[in-house]
C-alpha cells in the first residue's frame, strides 16, 4: 500500500471515529516514514483525544472477545498488544492479552499480564477468576479455589468463578457440590454453550444420560462451532444405540474439521454399522494416520477396520496414554509368601453389568471362597435393576471422583485387581491409572491389548494369542491350557415355530447374529455363493435397523441372490433369543472381528459355529471357544477351506445332524461348557502371578496348566 494510500485509510477511520484504529494506522505510516508530518500531526491530535480514555471502545473489545471465542488467540493477542500502545493502563487489555496467553496455554505469561490487571483494578471478580483458571492449569487446586471465592466474593453471580469453581470441584471428586454450582451457572446464564457442555459432561459421567443430552444438544444450538459438544453428543447417542442420530454429529464435526480423527472413527464405525461398505475406501484413505496423531482414538471401533495387530497395537497405545497417562507402576514390596486367602478385586463398568453377568457370572460364582477372597466392583452409575443381588458385596464407586474411588480401593489391600470392561463401548477403568495393587490383570470383554504398562497381565489362550503374539501385548500373557472362556448350556426352554420366526418350514438355515459393523462384503460375498449352491436355504440375520436391513437387501440383489432369502430376526431378551436359536442349522462366523456374544450364544442353544481365524485376537475368539468345545474340525484354514465346509454341511442332512449331535454331547463334557473348570483355571494363573509377585520376581508371559 502507497503512503497516500495508507494516510486515507487513517483519515477514512478518523471520520467513522474509529479513533484506535486510526491511531494505528498512523503510527503504522511512521515507523515506515517517520518524517511524515500530516501523520505526526494527526495521530498528536489523536492521542490528546484518547488520553482521556482508559479503554478502548466496545466496537474493540467486542471484537476481540470474539476472535478468542473463535479460538485465534494468537490473532487476538496481536491486536491486544497493539491497542497496548496507546492504553497503556488499560484493565480490560491486560485482563483480555491474560486470558489469550491462558487460552495459548503460555501460564506465566497469563498470570503476569492478570496481575497487571489486578494493579489497575482490584476489585474485578473476572479478572480473579481468571487467575484461578491460571492455577489450576498449574495443578494449584487449591490457590484456585481461593482466587475463585475472592472472585464470588466481590461478584457473587460470577459465572467465570462459578465455572472455574465446578470444574475444581471435579478434579478434587466432589461431583455433586460441582453439579449444583453448574445448574446455578446455567440459570444466570442459560445462553453460555460452554457452561452446558461443561454440566453436561459432568451428568454424562455421572450416569444422568438423558439430562446430559439435553445440555449436550443445547450446547450445540447455541454454539454449533463447539466441536467438542457435538461429538460428546454422538457418542451418548452410539452408546445408546441411536445410530442414525450419532451419525450426523460426527459428520458436522468433520465438517468444521476434516482432520479430527477421534470423529471419523466413529464415523466409519457407524456407517459398519449401517453395513454401508462405503467405509472401506474411507478407511483406505486415512489409515494411515488414523489413530496415531492428535488425540487417540476408539481401539474397540478401529478393530473392525483391519485385521492389523501391530497397527491395533499402536492406536490401543496413542489412546491408552491419553486416557491413562503416565500410570502409578508397583511399588509394593513383596509380601514372600501367600495368604490364606488371596483378595483379588472384578471390576466392570456399571453399564456392562448385564454383558459381565453372561459372560463371567457363572466363573464367578464358582470361586472358591476358601482360598480366595473374591470382591466385585461396578463403576460409575446405570447399573441395572437387581444387579447387586447377584454379586456378593458388590460394591459401586463414584467414577467422577477418581482419587476417592482409587483410594477407597486401596483401602481394600488387594492382591490382584482385575479389569472385565477393557475398552468395551470406547470406555475404559482409568482409575487402573492408580496403583490399586500389587498386580493389574485385564480379562476384558474387549479382545485386545489395552496399550498401557496400567496393566501387567492380560488372561488369554494359545488359540487366541498362540506363541509368537506376544509382540501385539503391552501385558505379559497369563494363557490358560483349557481356554479362557466359558459358555453356559442354554435352559431348555421351547423352541418356536419356524413360521413364527419368519423362516421357510424347509430348507437350510444359515445364521449370523452378529453386530451389523462385523460383516464386511469379504463374509458376504462367501454367504450370497453358500445360498446360490443350496437351493431352499435362507441366511438368518439380526435386524441391525432399517438402514443395515436395507443395505443388506441390496446387497444381496447386487450378487443375483432374492432379497427375501435374507431373514431378519427382531430385538429379544436374551432367553427368547436362546430358544429361537435352534432353528438355524450352523452359524457363520465373521472374519476381521468374530461374532463373540453371537457365537457364544449360537454354541449355548447347541448351534455349531464355523469360523475363520485370523491374526489379531479379535479374530480368533472363536477359534478359542470351538477348540475347548470339542469342535476343531469347525476351525476353517482359509475362506476356501470355510466356503467348502459350509458348503458340505447344507448339502449333508446326515452330516449336519451328527455336528449338532456332537455338540449337544460336549456341552455335557467339554471344557467350554463348565464355568467351574474355567474358574480353577482363572484361579492357578492368579497363583502363579501372585506367587511371582510374592517372590519379587517381575511379570512373565505364563503357560497356566
Amino acid at each position: 500500500m502507497t503512503p497516500a494510500n495508507s494516510l486515507s485509510e487513517a483519515e477514512q477511520f478518523e471520520r467513522e471515529a474509529k479513533f484506535e484504529d486510526a491511531a494505528m494506522a498512523y503510527a503504522s505510516i511512521l515507523s515506515r516514514n517517520p518524517r511524515n508530518k500530516r501523520a505526526q500531526s494527526a495521530l498528536e491530535g489523536l492521542r490528546k483525544r484518547l488520553d482521556s480514555q482508559t479503554d478502548p471502545s466496545p466496537v474493540h473489545q467486542a471484537g476481540l472477545e470474539e476472535a478468542l471465542a473463535e479460538g485465534r488467540p494468537f490473532e487476538a493477542a496481536e491486536s491486544c498488544g497493539a491497542l497496548l500502545k496507546t492504553f497503556r493502563e488499560s484493565h480490560f487489555l491486560w485482563d483480555f492479552l491474560g486470558r489469550c496467553h491462558l487460552a495459548a496455554g503460555h501460564l506465566d505469561n497469563a498470570a503476569t499480564c492478570l496481575n497487571k490487571a489486578v494493579g489497575i483494578n482490584p476489585r474485578a471478580a473476572g479478572t480473579y477468576a481468571a487467575m484461578g483458571r491460571v492455577q489450576t492449569a498449574r495443578g494449584e487446586l487449591e490457590n484456585a479455589m481461593a482466587l475463585f471465592d475472592k472472585a464470588l466474593m466481590l461478584t457473587a453471580g460470577c459465572l467465570q468463578a462459578l465455572h472455574g469453581k465446578a470444574e475444581v470441584l471435579i478434579k478434587q471428586g466432589r461431583s455433586q457440590k460441582a453439579a449444583i454450582m453448574l445448574r446455578k451457572a446455567v440459570k444466570l446464564a442459560p445462553n453460555d454453550a460452554a457452561l452446558h457442555l461443561t454440566l453436561a459432561g459432568l451428568l454424562h459421567q455421572q450416569g444422568a444420560a438423558p439430562e446430559a443430552k439435553a445440555h449436550y444438544t443445547r450446547a450445540v444450538r447455541l454454539n454449533p462451532a463447539l466441536t467438542e459438544a457435538q461429538y460428546q453428543l454422538g457418542l451418548l447417542l452410539k452408546a445408546e444405540g441411536a445410530f442414525a442420530d450419532a451419525l450426523p454429529c460426527f459428520n458436522k464435526v468433520l465438517e468444521r474439521n476434516p482432520s479430527d480423527d477421534r470423529a471419523r472413527t466413529q464415523r466409519l464405525h457407524m456407517l459398519a454399522e449401517f453395513n454401508d461398505w462405503r467405509w472401506l475406501p474411507e478407511y483406505g484413505e486415512y489409515r494411515r494416520q488414523l489413530g496415531l496423531r492428535g488425540p487417540g482414538c476408539d481401539p474397540s471401533a478401529l478393530m473392525l477396520m483391519e485385521d492389523n495387530p501391530d497397527l491395533l497395537r499402536a492406536r490401543a497405545q496413542s489412546y491408552a496414554s491419553e486416557l491413562f497417562g503416565t500410570p502409578e507402576l508397583n511399588s509394593i514390596p513383596p509380601a514372600g509368601q501367600r495368604p490364606q486367602r488371596l483378595r483379588i478385586g472384578y471390576f466392570f463398568a456399571a453399564g456392562d453389568a448385564a454383558a459381565i453377568l453372561d459372560q463371567h457370572g457363572g466363573m464367578l460364582a464358582a470361586h472358591d471362597q476358601t482360598r480366595f477372597d473374591i470382591r466385585v466392583y461396578a463403576v460409575g452409575t446405570g447399573l441395572p435393576a437387581g444387579t447387586a443381588q447377584k454379586f456378593d458385596g458388590l460394591k459401586v464407586l463414584d467414577a467422577s471422583a477418581a482419587e476417592q474411588m482409587a483410594e477407597a480401593v486401596k483401602a481394600d489391600r488387594l492382591d490382584a485387581v482385575v479389569d472385565l470392561s477393557g475398552y468395551t463401548g470406547g470406555g475404559a477403568l482409568t482409575l487402573f491409572a492408580a496403583r490399586l495393587a500389587p498386580l493389574h490383570i485385564a480379562f476384558p470383554g474387549y479382545p485386545g491389548t489395552m496399550g498401557t504398562a496400567a496393566y501387567d497381565y492380560l488372561i488369554s489362550d494359545t488359540a487366541a494369542c498362540p506363541p509368537g503374539s506376544e509382540r501385539y501385548h503391552n501385558e505379559h500373557l497369563l494363557r490358560l491350557s483349557g481356554g479362557h472362556q466359558a459358555v453356559e448350556p442354554a435352559v431348555s426352554s421351547p423352541t418356536p415355530e419356524r413360521a413364527a420366526c419368519g423362516l421357510p418350514a424347509e430348507g437350510f438355515v444359515f445364521c449370523s447374529f452378529a453386530s451389523g459393523s462385523h460383516i464386511t462384503p469379504q463374509e458376504f460375498d462367501i454367504w450370497m455363493r453358500l445360498l446360490h449352491g443350496a437351493a431352499d436355504s435362507v441366511l438368518w440375520l439380526a435386524d441391525n435397523g432399517e438402514h443395515a436391513v436395507s443395505n443388506l437387501r441390496r446387497a444381496a440383489a447386487a450378487r443375483e441372490v432374492d432379497p427375501d432369502r435374507l431373514v431378519f430376526a427382531p430385538a429379544a431378551c436374551r432367553a427368547d433369543h436362546l430358544a429361537r436359536l435352534p432353528l438355524a442349522d450352523l452359524a457363520l462366523d465373521t472374519f476381521t472381528v468374530n461374532a463373540c456374544t453371537a457365537a457364544r450364544d449360537a454354541l449355548a442353544a447347541g448351534v455349531p459355529v464355523l469360523t475363520l481365524p485370523g491374526q489379531q485376537s479379535a479374530a480368533r475368539t472363536s477359534a478359542s471357544l470351538l477348540q475347548v468345545a470339542g469342535l476343531p474340525e469347525m476351525v476353517a484354514e482359509s475362506m476356501q477351506d470355510y466356503e467348502a465346509k459350509a458348503a458340505e454341511l447344507a448339502a449333508d442332512s446326515t452330516a449336519a445332524a451328527s455336528l449338532r449331535s456332537k455338540l449337544r454331547d460336549h456341552q455335557q463334557s467339554a471344557a467350554l461348557f463348565s464355568p467351574e473348570r474355567l474358574a480353577r483355571q482363572v484361579e492357578a494363573a492368579f497363583d502363579a502371578a501372585c506367587g511371582r509377585q510374592q517372590q519379587g520376581l517381575a511379570p512373565a508371559h505364563l503357560e497356566v496348566e
